[in-house]
């Protein structure tokens, strides 16, 4: 009876090294187009002799993404990356050739190495740490202890993109920040402001108001222009600017006020003291 226990231990021994179930393994290529891979096992398995030995290279093995028809969630798989593998119970060369269902299996084979489909990010050691307990985050740095690169965090509170601590986005309720380094935008209810460091721009309630430090522009009703640098206004179209405009109607409000004979007329004493000043100052603060 001890025998027969044995023989049948035996047997059933050498009859579960045929049978594969899961184990981890390192991608050694990835083709994108495909989601196909070649996957080493990382695990050896005991020969006949008790040595141990690789298992062999796992081709053409699909990669499971997340994803339908209509959307889809990829990043690169490189060379190096780890991968948890699985063993389909019936043979999957049908499938891969077609997917869908209604698939008619006539291959005996169970459980076969051939027969792998594998999942990216079974990591025991290399990955990189979350960040946010409680979020969900999207994580991207040069390798998994390398340099930060980007991320996208999402909570119950707020959602947030970053890249390489230049450029930062943050959306809450009723709320979006986005900072660069030189320039900030904010949405916050009904107000709306820009400011790049040297010129600002904010529309609040009705109200916009454009500031450069020398000029400010604002518009609330009324239309109020204010300048505290030396250069002149332009305002105008491709027809004529304002500062034209003014000059010539200053030019002619003299010529019609003059006095003296037909012979020597000039510019009327209200023309001299009145319009000529205003000409002057118009050509101080209109470009024309």
């Amino acid at each position: 009876m001890q025998e027969i226990d044995q023989l049948f231990k035996e047997y059933l021994d050498f009859y579960f090294t045929q049978v594969n179930t899961s184990f981890p393994g390192v991608v050694t290529e990835y083709d994108a187009a495909t989601r196909r891979a070649t996957i080493q096992p990382s695990l050896k398995r005991r020969a006949g002799n008790k040595e141990f030995v690789e298992y062999p290279l796992l081709m053409d093995v699909p990669v499971q993404y997340p994803g339908t028809k209509k959307f889809t969630i990829h990043f690169p798989l490189e060379k190096g990356d780890e991968v948890a593998v699985f063993f389909s119970q019936r043979s999957l060369e049908a499938w891969k050739a077609t997917g869908m269902d209604g698939i008619e299996d006539t291959d005996p084979r169970r459980f076969s190495l051939p027969d792998a489909y594998c999942t990216p990010g079974l990591q025991p050691v290399e990955f990189i740490p979350a960040t946010k307990e409680g979020a969900l985050e999207i994580l991207h740095h040069a390798a998994y202890d390398g340099d930060f690169i980007s991320s996208v965090t999402m909570d119950d509170d707020r959602i947030e993109v970053k890249y390489k601590e230049k450029a930062d986005i943050m959306i809450e309720d009723d709320d979006i920040l986005a900072m660069t380094e030189k320039c900030s935008f904010n949405m916050s209810g009904e107000k709306l402001d820009f400011d790049n460091g040297t010129s600002t721009i904010i529309a609040d309630k009705g109200k916009i108001t454009f500031d450069n430090g020398k000029n400010k522009f604002e518009l609330d009703g009324a239309v109020s222009l204010v300048s505290t640098g030396s250069d002149l206004v332009e305002i105008g179209n491709t027809v004529d600017t304002l500062g034209g405009i003014l000059d010539a109607l200053f030019t002619s409000l003299t010529s019609l006020h003059t006095e003296g004979s037909p012979a020597a007329h000039t510019a009327s004493a209200w023309a001299a003291s009145d319009i000529t000043p205003l000409k002057a100052k118009t050509a101080q603060v209109f470009k024309k």
